[in-house]
């Protein structure tokens, strides 16, 4: 099974094949993406609208229901590490990322989402747009947090058993454990290529396998969504303070898009410095790309078009396949921003003070997320409890964001792939290609 540089998707996880003809991408749904038909967001709208008036009704006694959401969190919690595993493995196995032009790419990518994290945490310490959601318990302070100390989670990295890394879902560990693996599989590929042998096209295809398998499992727990968003949005209403989380909600929504902007605006000014290419040029030219992705909130769905974009701006084919399609796999700006605003936003709704240290663990372990996330349909809801788990966040309130997430999805998936459009650019004007592969 080739690479699948979908996005974050939750509304429509897609799945990429290749036309051995045209060498383009060829898009089919998952049934399991559309249950009944409808497109998986219209049921998470239609399960938040039932619940406000049920909750308003039972009061609390709805609290009961937060155990469906509950139990569809321990699935999700259950097969996210062991997905992001066999992504990033899949990711740097089938790929074959050489030399001064994919270095450069893979710097252009952690330089853009690392500048992405900084952006979504400043305005989320800013505006503090999770003070007032009283999602604690009325009465309650908010209990604690374990702080630990830079040597400890230095120490961490490595675990004392490979089950102990799983076990405790620790992002961290698990990367560890899978960059070692990762670049052990592709030296024993390297080597048996150069022997002419290809015995090591079992790992590949068991990986591949494996990651196909999981990743239908994590569909049909998607597809019980919006049964945890009812269970959610309705014990949430039945407390007396609990319609403040949606008015929280909305300044989460006014923070992560403000985020986006600015990062697009860096997109804009790496075209005018860096590219010299007008940042109006470039706009133009990402138009049909723009309004594809939003429509579809599908990175994968879109390739064809960021193909045809790209070549109309001149970037040679070189670059433009190397960041839209491989690329992607390793490029989510727009995912990490939001994972990172929504981690800092669900502390200060909780009441949890997150300090310096902590958040700096936070961009870490979601620039891991978000490569891990590339392949995987929903990603960014998918590895959510791996990053809550890094700063010790309870993960079952996770489900109250799907009520936005529907929205936010499109305009971070947007995002993800004016990023890849602009590495493209940025590569054939810093490392242009020869005539002969910029004609091909």
């Amino acid at each position: 099974m080739p690479s699948s540089p979908s996005g974050s998707e939750l509304t429509e996880p897609l799945e990429v094949e290749t036309d051995v003809m045209s060498g383009a991408p060829v898009v089919e749904d998952e049934p399991e993406s559309r249950p009944g038909g409808v497109p998986l967001y219209v049921w998470v709208i239609v399960a938040a609208l039932i619940a406000i008036p049920i909750g308003w009704y039972w009061g609390e006694g709805a609290k009961a229901l937060e155990i469906m959401p509950a139990l569809i969190m321990r699935a999700l919690t259950a097969i996210a590490a062991p997905l992001v595993v066999l992504a990033i493995l899949h990711a740097i196995v089938s790929n074959e990322i050489h030399g001064r032009h994919g270095a450069l790419m893979m710097v252009f990518y952690l330089i853009n989402t690392l500048i992405a994290m900084v952006i979504g945490l400043g305005l989320t310490n800013l505006v503090k747009p999770g003070l007032g959601a009283a999602l604690t318990e009325h009465g309650m302070p908010a209990a604690p947090l374990v702080r630990k100390s830079v040597t400890d989670l230095v120490v961490e990295l490595i675990p004392r058993s490979i089950g102990e890394a799983f076990a405790q879902n620790n992002l961290a560990q698990l990367v560890v454990l899978t960059l070692a693996l990762g670049i052990g599989l592709v030296k024993i590929r390297d080597a048996q290529k150069a022997r002419g042998e290809t015995s090591f096209q079992t790992v590949v295809d068991l990986l591949a396998i494996g990651f196909e398998l999981l990743m239908k499992i994590l569909l049909w727990v998607v597809a019980l969504v919006p049964f945890a968003v009812f269970g959610i949005v309705a014990a949430q209403v039945g407390h007396k303070e609990g319609m403040q989380v949606f008015q929280s909600l909305i300044w989460l929504i006014v923070v992560v898009v403000a985020g986006l902007c600015c990062q697009v605006a860096w997109y804009l000014l790496q075209m005018a410095v860096f590219a010299r290419m007008s940042p109006w040029r470039f706009l133009g030219g990402a138009g049909d790309v723009m309004a594809n992705t939003f429509s579809t909130a599908s990175t994968a769905a879109t390739i064809p078009i960021t193909l045809g974009a790209l070549k109309r701006l001149g970037v040679s084919r070189r670059s433009s396949q190397l960041c839209a399609c491989i690329g992607t796999n390793f490029n989510n700006d727009g995912t990490a921003l939001y994972q990172a605003t929504a981690a800092l936003f669900m502390a200060q709704a909780l009441g949890y003070s997150l300090s310096l240290t902590d958040q700096v663990l936070i961009v870490l372990t979601t620039l891991v997320a978000s490569v891990g996330a590339g392949g995987i349909p929903s990603g960014s809801f998918v590895t959510m409890p791996l990053i809550f788990a890094a700063v010790r966040l309870p993960v079952d309130k996770i489900p109250i964001l799907l009520t936005v997430d529907w929205f936010l999805d499109r305009c971070r998936t947007t995002s993800n792939v004016l990023g890849d459009m602009t590495v493209a650019v940025l590569l054939d004007r810093v490392a242009p290609p020869k005539e002969t592969e910029r004609a091909a």
